[in-house]
Parts: C-alpha cells; structure tokens; sequence
C-alpha cells in the first residue's frame, strides 16, 4: 500500500514566496502539489500561453503555465521519486487551467488544476470533449481555487447572495456531473463547516479536490483550513 499525499493552494506570487512555499510543502510531505496565482509571467525562453518545465528545490519537478508576473497562473508540482512516466501536458493560454496526464505506480493519473479567476471564468463545458482522452481505470483528480461556494449554508459565514457566485456554482455544479466527480472534503465530513478563503465579508471554502465516485474509497483524509493548503491523502493499491 503506497500513500499519495496532494495539496492544493493559492500562493499568490510563487517567485517571491518560493523558499517559504517549498519549505511549507517539505513540512507537509506533499507529493503532487496543485498551485494557483503562481504569477509567473513570459521571458526569453517561454512566451505567454506556453508551458514552463523545470527542477525546483525539495526535489520537485513543476509545471508552470505561463501568463503574466502579476495575475493568474497555476503549476502542478511532483516529487521527482514518483518516477512520473507517460508525461503529458495541457495548458490553457490565459494562465487558469492546467492539464496533465502521466502515470504514478502503474496508475494512470488525469490531474487538473484550476484557478477560476473572478475576472475571465473558465468555460467549463470546453472540458467535455477531454472526456473521451481519459481512460476509464484512470484517477481524475480535480482541484484548485473555484472562487465560488458550493453550499450557501455551509460554506460560508456571509448572509450576502452573490449572483457571480451563482453563475459559477451552476457552471461548476454541470461540470462535475458530466465527469461524475465528487466534491472530495464533503463526502467525509457533511455537515462541518471549515473554510479556506476569508475576507472582511467573513469566510468561504472556495478551495476543492474532486473525485470521481469509484475512486473515493482511495481517500483516507482531506482537509479545508485557511491555515494550511487544502490536502487529500490517497491510497493507492
């Protein structure tokens, strides 16, 4: 039995946090790792909408999308002992998703990591064709930062009703039952409250891992906490 430790979290700046983001996941024992609002932008080497592949400290492997210095982008991190073959990788040009399939173990793995920026929202249904790339014995991990709620009155302290937030719930709601995923956290704990995002409006859990159901009997902990990064601990047989 081997365990698979993911981790999901909104940085805000990779580059000028790095050693403390890379310290943090060292603590934590993060074996794939899913960032967002890395802010990694274009250089001599990688223009915007390319993908940017490179070794980091803690023995990580990462792959960065590449959008601007000051706004979106999201990376997905591997240790470089899960000896990922098969690599493949998908990016969106405008920094907010991330697409990678590989295998781990002998397990064929689809990761998707996504930052649902308020400002230009992903058009989820675009997805639905990558249906058909992803083999049925896969994992379908799906996670990142989805800037809206999925329960009202769970997952958040604010009475105000949002219509945006509205508008995503309903995009992402059609999303997850088209891929048959789960929202990983509340399925093991349904009725607690713990958020991942707060503001002087109060605090919401925007922060998710999404599972399709047959593979949710893998998962032996997730947690939600503004004080750490939004964790799923999987099993693999």
């Amino acid at each position: 039995l081997r365990i698979l430790t993911i981790l999901s979290w909104n940085v805000n700046g990779f580059n000028r946090k790095r050693s403390e983001v890379l310290h943090n996941l060292s603590l934590l024992k993060a074996d794939v790792v899913f960032l967002q609002e890395t802010h990694v932008g274009p250089d001599r080497t990688y223009s915007t909408g390319s993908i940017k592949i490179q070794d980091l400290e803690g023995d990580y492997m990462a792959a960065f999308t590449v959008f601007k210095g000051s706004s979106r982008g999201v990376a997905v991190l591997f240790k470089k002992y899960l000896g990922c073959g098969g690599f493949s990788v998908n990016c969106d040009e405008k920094g907010r998703f991330i697409i990678i399939l590989c295998q781990i173990w002998g397990h064929d793995f689809v990761f998707i990591n996504m930052y649902n920026s308020n400002d230009e929202k992903i058009k989820l249904t675009d997805f639905t064709q990558i249906s058909t790339h992803i083999p049925h014995s896969a994992y379908l991990v799906v996670g990142g930062d989805f800037n809206t709620v999925m329960d009202a009155d769970l997952d958040k302290t604010s009475n105000l009703r949002n219509r945006s937030h509205t508008k995503s719930f309903d995009a992402l709601q059609c999303f997850l039952e088209n891929f048959s995923l789960l929202d990983v956290w509340r399925c093991l704990y349904p009725e607690v409250k713990s958020f991942t995002y707060f503001d002087r409006k109060g605090q919401s859990r925007l922060d998710y891992f999404f599972l399709q159901s047959h593979n949710l009997t893998s998962v032996t902990a997730s947690k939600a906490k503004t004080t750490i990064p939004t964790a799923m601990i999987f099993n693999i047989v």
